[in-house]
């Protein structure tokens, strides 16, 4: 299970607001009800009179800029959590959190209301100093292109150990090839370029490769996420870091917690099977246990008694079969499941065998 572990990056004071086209919006989306207090609420109070994709988007992001406090007390703090809802569901509640906390009220506020959002973890440059720390930030997709969103840092800025909040213009739909020289995505994917730059390009300014395309399909890879396993996609994103080159401590870090993660979920789809073995397995016991019942109820030899006890012992056995091509697929080691297993597969056999010679016997009965 992957777990979400708060950033400590720290907010520095990056200007005052910009003008923008958007002060209408803004204006209206200063506040909403008390009695709001869902992502899902919230958002369409905030998007109600409004149908510009982009417009919608632009309320959820100047509200949680306004409304969401950074909480400096959880910098350092290791906290874990299961899920993005969790993030979600405790920064409403405090109405203050970490960049992991913007980012997924973001990317839940924006789903709720069908704009096609992602959360991007990565390191960035702050201030022109390269920060080797866990941050979090969004993107979006609208009209056919992707846009960099960072409400962390358009909140506000930490000062003396202090959150100031002052909103910032500068971060909010930036072009891909700008939002890269300051935050840099873990998985190049999320570069939205076709000719991503590598850890070590980042790391010493080097954007180069922003000046030329190549075939790097990173749209293919993002639709492929929502048809793959979890485990499926956090290989993938490991090939796809270990081809950038692992230059810095940050990166290395995350490739360990990738490869943990891959394990977890490994262990995780055996259990899964193992389980539904064991299931299967019960369930043939079950249709024994019925053909045994059937037996001590009636054991007259007739077509149709032979008929109901054969159809219950074949099921019986077809589950069985099924149950142990599971566990042998995952190669359990469980000595005293087989052993059921095989005992249970030698009774079927024996009560086939019994059958066997009920039906020679009402066969020699009919011919005499």
């Amino acid at each position: 299970m992957k777990q979400f572990v708060l950033s400590i990056i720290i907010l520095f004071n990056i200007g005052n607001a910009c003008a923008t086209d958007f002060d209408k919006i803004d204006k209206q989306s200063e506040s909403v009800p008390a009695n709001l207090k869902t992502a899902t609420e919230i958002a369409h109070y905030l998007t109600r009179n409004l149908s510009n994709p982009t417009d919608k988007t632009r309320a959820i992001f100047y509200w949680i800029t306004q409304n969401i406090k950074y909480d400096v007390a959880g910098m350092n703090s290791y906290k874990t959590y299961s899920n993005t809802q969790e993030l979600v569901d405790e920064v409403l509640k405090k109405r203050k959190g970490v960049c992991s906390n913007y980012s997924a009220l973001f990317q839940a506020l924006c789903q709720s209301i069908g704009i096609q959002s992602y959360i991007i973890d990565g390191y960035i440059r702050l201030n022109g100093k390269l920060m080797l720390e866990g941050h979090s930030w969004n993107a979006v997709y609208i009209a056919n292109h992707f846009y960099d969103i960072d409400v962390t840092w358009s909140s506000g800025f930490v000062s003396g150990n202090k959150f100031k909040q002052q909103f910032s213009d500068k971060y909010f739909m930036v072009q891909p090839s700008e939002f890269i020289k300051t935050h840099m995505p873990t998985d190049p994917i999320w570069q939205f370029s076709t000719n991503p730059i590598t850890f070590k390009d980042f790391d010493t300014n080097n954007f180069q490769k922003l000046n030329y395309t190549s075939n790097f399909n990173f749209v293919d890879s993002i639709r492929s996420i929502s048809t793959l396993t979890t485990q499926e996609n956090l290989s993938r994103k490991k090939l796809r870091v270990i081809h950038l080159g692992i230059t810095n401590s940050f990166i290395k870090e995350e490739l360990i917690n990738l490869t943990n993660e891959i394990e977890d979920e490994e262990l995780l789809a055996v259990t899964k099977k193992f389980n539904h073995g064991v299931e299967i397995y019960n369930n043939s016991i079950l249709i024994y246990n019925k053909y045994v019942l059937n037996r001590e109820k009636d054991n007259t030899i007739s077509s149709t008694n032979i008929e109901k006890n054969l159809n219950l012992l074949t099921s019986s056995r077809s589950q069985l079969d099924m149950s142990l091509n599971i566990l042998n697929e995952i190669k359990t080691r469980n000595r005293k499941l087989y052993a059921k297993i095989t005992t249970l597969k030698n009774q079927i056999n024996r009560e086939h065998n019994i059958i066997d010679n009920e039906i020679s016997t009402m066969r020699k009965s009919l011919n005499n």
